[in-house]
């Protein structure tokens, strides 16, 4: 995987989040294979929303070596339950969401590090069960509120090797119900247009135009 001028060999973050991206990255790209695509398209400073399908459990740590900085995720509250996991998460730059209701707490804190400059991944689907996906407003309804880059990434698998690719960003406008759906709309729109061409990839499902679903991405 070929890097552009200025992109990092390891993203700046935390000692725990550089050393986890190095051996995370090491690991997928020996057992697996790794090729990211159009990586220019992340802007390397300043708030960014990474939104991405989501088809396994590999896909935070695949999207996270892929994208050239300290990408922060949200993750179900359970996996912090044990203190080492939660510790282990916290060094990683993860915090904790309730799925289970609109975690207003969660959706500050992921605007918090928006507006200091941060990176925040977002899985806008939601979930990775076929049965209970639908396109989400969480992604978009965080860019908005952080005037934030809003990052297509499209995550697929063929055979062993995962494949990343990144669209141009898409910058919010408005913060009405109706422009987050349609921003919404869009996303799921530019990621289905990179994975139209890859041979076995699973397309986004339909956006639903809910804006209160920044609280139940994990």
């Amino acid at each position: 995987m070929s890097r552009p001028p200025g992109v990092p060999l390891i993203p700046r973050g935390p000692w725990l989040y550089r050393l986890g991206y190095a051996l995370s990255k090491t690991l997928v790209s020996i057992v697996f294979g790794l090729r990211v695509v159009d990586v220019e398209h992340v802007p390397l400073d300043g708030p960014c929303v990474i939104a991405s399908n989501h088809d396994s459990g590999w896909d935070p740590p695949v999207v996270g070596v892929a994208t050239p900085r300290f990408l922060q995720f949200m993750a179900k509250r359970e996996l912090f339950s044990n203190r080492l996991m939660a510790w282990a998460l916290r060094g990683v730059g993860t915090f904790p969401v309730d799925r289970g209701k609109n975690d207003i707490g969660a959706v500050k804190e992921a605007l918090r590090r928006l507006q200091a400059g941060g990176a925040v991944g977002v899985f806008f689907e939601g979930t990775r069960k076929a049965e209970s996906k639908a396109a989400m407003g969480g992604a978009a309804y965080l860019a908005q509120r952080s005037g934030g880059a809003l990052v297509p990434a499209a995550i697929w698998r063929e055979g062993r090797r995962f494949h990343v690719r990144f669209g141009e960003p898409l910058r919010p406008t408005g913060r009405s119900r109706d422009e987050t759906a349609a921003l919404t709309t869009a996303l799921t729109e530019r990621v289905r247009s990179l994975l139209s061409e890859q041979p076995g990839a699973a397309q986004p499902a339909p956006a639903d135009d809910g804006a209160d679903d920044a609280a139940k991405h994990g």
